[in-house]
């Protein structure tokens, strides 16, 4: 994704804009296309070249884009091209070794070595050199000193793009750098679109959310970074990552509150209107949102009795009419001796506020005969205070794994 100097938006009567390119634009085509073909051209090359020849082509290829921005839009694409690219080492020796063992050599001198030899016979550049491949196996180590440095990484890989979904990307990119400052977004899925896949990105990058039934399908109201605790760039980067997989689906409509360079506005976009494309082609599983759940499973596998209870995969979304709300547990608890039933949903980000709500779903749905169970990590929330609270009100708290013994527990009670 692009990083905050490189989204450009523009505000007009409490509505932003994203920056757009256009995907028809013989000029803008062209430009997306050099780059592609630099990156595509530069496999085995250094970093170092390469980014010179970026710094080249902003002023070149910037102006045929736009006279004032146009050298940012360079660089944002770029940015988009470097998140294809894997990068290595140009040795698999130790870079840090070689240097160190030369210095050692060379500070144990007299003096510096000479270039060339003297009539002295003191010792050559080429002699200590010598030695140190000697000692480390290294044929060439004045090549290898600096290979630790990024500018000498070499492009490994490159998965190739066209021009055409270079562009569509920077237009989902835009709008996805804007919500980096969003304060909250609502989004309205329709009759049709597919929810499942909506909340599992959701559930998946960990986001505070907030659920409602509608007549036409649900009402999904998502905390923004600026809610939390101050403007935090993780969870932005998290809510920004659930746009692509809104993209998947239709019919929805989106509305964000923003600070934008310090103005209120507001971010309106529908899946009819809105003409973005993902670049997912389904839903991506989040690296520590997935290992706390596959930890859990694991805990749980572990347990020698588990009192009868048994885990299955949750139900997808557990509506509460009573309250007018709906969940999505992650995991369903049954046990089929005594045929009871227990749902299951652990958080990722919260506020307090968030775990008010939840305990307050608790109480209701126990008084509606439903059994609802909330874990809640002290890693990723703002307040402790708040969570032990909270666990008064039955949340289970945890720290980085949820173990199979605490649910049982509160099971128990």
């Amino acid at each position: 994704m692009l990083r905050s100097e490189h989204v450009m938006a523009a505000v007009r009567r409490g509505r932003i804009q994203p920056h757009r390119l256009s995907p028809e634009d013989p000029r803008v085509l062209g430009v997306a296309g050099e780059l592609c073909a630099l990156y595509a051209g530069h496999l085995g090359g250094d970093r170092a070249s390469l980014e010179e020849r970026l710094e080249a082509l902003e002023e070149e290829l910037g102006p045929r884009l736009d006279p004032r921005r146009g050298f940012r839009v360079v660089r944002a694409l770029a940015r988009l091209l470097e998140e294809r690219a894997e990068w290595a080492s140009p040795t698999t020796a130790d870079p840090y070794t070689v240097r160190t063992r030369i210095f050692e050599l060379a500070a144990g001198l007299p003096g510096l070595p000479a270039s060339e030899p003297d009539i002295l016979g003191g010792p050559t550049r080429e002699e200590v050199l010598a030695r140190v491949a000697a000692e480390t196996g290294v044929e060439d180590p004045a090549a290898v000193m600096y290979a630790d440095r990024q500018a000498a990484q070499r492009l490994a890989s490159f998965e190739e793009v066209g021009p055409e979904q270079l562009v569509e990307r920077y237009n989902t990119a835009q709008v996805q750098g804007v919500l980096y400052a969003a304060r909250e977004l609502v989004v309205d899925l329709g009759r049709g679109a597919d929810a499942r896949t909506v909340f599992r990105y959701i559930k998946g990058l960990g986001l505070i959310y907030r659920l409602e039934p509608t007549r036409e399908g649900y009402r999904v109201l998502l905390d923004g970074p600026l809610s939390l605790f101050g403007p935090t760039r993780k969870y932005g980067v998290r809510l920004a990552r659930f746009l692509p997989g809104l993209l998947l689906t239709s019919p929805w409509q989106l509305s964000a509150a923003v600070e934008w360079r310090g103005r209120e506005a507001r971010l309106e976009m529908d899946s009819r209107t809105c003409g973005l494309k993902s670049h997912h082609a389904g839903p991506r599983a989040e690296g520590d949102r997935e290992e706390v759940l596959r930890a859990f499973v694991r805990s749980w596998e572990r347990r020698g009795d588990t009192g009868g209870w048994e885990l299955e995969e949750g139900p997808g979304i557990l509506p509460l009419p009573e309250r007018r709300a709906a969940l999505v547990p992650d995991f369903t608890l049954c046990n089929p001796r005594t045929g009871e039933r227990a749902h299951l949903e652990i958080l990722g980000f919260w506020t307090e506020r968030n775990l008010v709500e939840r305990v307050d779903l608790l109480r209701a749905a126990e008084r509606e005969g439903h059994r609802l169970l909330v874990a809640a990590s002290e890693r990723l929330g703002a307040s402790q205070e708040a969570l032990s609270r909270a666990v008064g009100g039955g949340v289970i708290p945890f720290k980085d794994r949820l173990q199979a013994r605490a649910v049982l527990e509160r099971l128990a009670r």
